[in-house]
């Protein structure tokens, strides 16, 4: 179980996530740059194929910032919510990619059936020496920085820097196999540019499809879980007479940020660290990943016998209660 970091630290290292995250946002854009400009003025299907991929990744980057950069979020790292541009983007991209991808396949496979029917110039590609290097040497840097910002992640603990690292770095050998392939293509192979596209288009689609569904499913604003579950398993721990602004966020089974204020009885008060980490295993053992969020407050013994209809059932944290915050 982990306690919470001071607010100095969790700042601390939302800020290196951030820099971390812009940096990386940056060296894609320019990598996307390189790869969509080259392949385009030397008419390489396999550079512009690999220019979607890296779309797909400077995508990631972005959901990554909206993490980090989120004031809602608990340093960045925990639960995301998304608005109406996240989904607008998502779209965008979306017919973007299917349209350019669908393109790009009509054009390699009518190359190819071109070179096996003897057609004239079937393989338009001419590769440039200084975009072979460009393209290398920005593949390799873009391979340096995922490598560092994987160990970055792994020592700052950072969710949505993890996320974005771990899908980087599952299909940087395509990048590498890519240099290799063009070149192969600048000595003269030129039949492996449409052949070579046709590998890569399906392995964007399936990198588009995991970014949708291991990091935009952390997008989703809907309770993760009800209320009144989490409610009826709080209250079963001895001491706890109320629990009341019930929040959860995430997708059960992977990662849910739970935030719930307990009334306690005034004699429980002093327990309350061992009771917010018996209501936190107990949600652990029932849900899965979570990270649990309990502000404590200590109901008056007055409170119930004068309380009028309609009145909030706990007291304002500012007044006689304080937070304390398991995960």
């Amino acid at each position: 179980m982990e306690f919470c970091l001071p607010m100095n630290e969790g700042e601390y290292q939302r800020r290196i996530s951030y820099r971390l995250l812009l940096t990386t946002l940056w060296a894609t854009l320019l990598l996307l740059a390189v790869q969509a400009i080259g392949g385009w003025a030397s008419q390489s299907l396999t550079l512009l194929a690999e220019s979607l991929h890296t779309l797909v990744d400077g995508f990631s980057t972005v959901l990554s910032l909206v993490a980090v950069t989120s004031p809602q979020r608990q340093m960045g790292r925990e639960v995301w919510g998304h608005g109406r541009a996240e989904v607008a983007g998502t779209l965008i991209l979306c017919a973007f990619l299917g349209f350019t991808g669908v393109s790009l396949l009509l054009i390699a496979l009518r190359q190819l059936l071109s070179g096996l029917t003897g057609g004239a110039t079937p393989f338009p590609v001419a590769i440039d020496s200084a975009v072979l290097r460009f393209t290398a040497a920005m593949v390799i840097l873009n391979v340096a920085l995922g490598i560092y910002a994987s160990y970055q992640a792994r020592s700052l603990s950072s969710q949505a820097l993890k996320l974005n690292t771990r899908h980087f770095l599952a299909d940087a050998w395509l990048s590498i196999v890519m240099v290799g392939v063009l070149l192969a293509i600048w000595q003269g192979q030129r039949w492996l540019d449409p052949l070579f596209a046709l590998v890569l288009l399906p392995l964007v689609g399936r990198s588009l499809w995991r970014v949708l569904n291991e990091q935009l499913p952390m997008l989703l604003r809907p309770t993760a879980i009800a209320p009144e579950a989490i409610s009826h398993i709080a209250t079963q721990v001895e001491g706890v007479t109320r629990c009341t602004r019930i929040r959860s966020r995430g997708m059960v089974g992977r990662q849910v940020w739970i935030e719930i204020h307990l009334v306690l009885h005034p004699e429980f008060v002093e327990s309350a660290e061992i009771i917010g980490e018996q209501i936190d295993a107990q949600l652990r053992h029932r849900y899965g990943p979570l990270r649990t969020q309990v502000w404590v407050e200590s109901a008056r013994p007055y409170q119930d016998a004068f309380m009028e209809p309609g009145m909030p059932n706990y007291l304002p944290p500012s007044s006689n209660g304080g937070g304390s915050d398991w995960g």
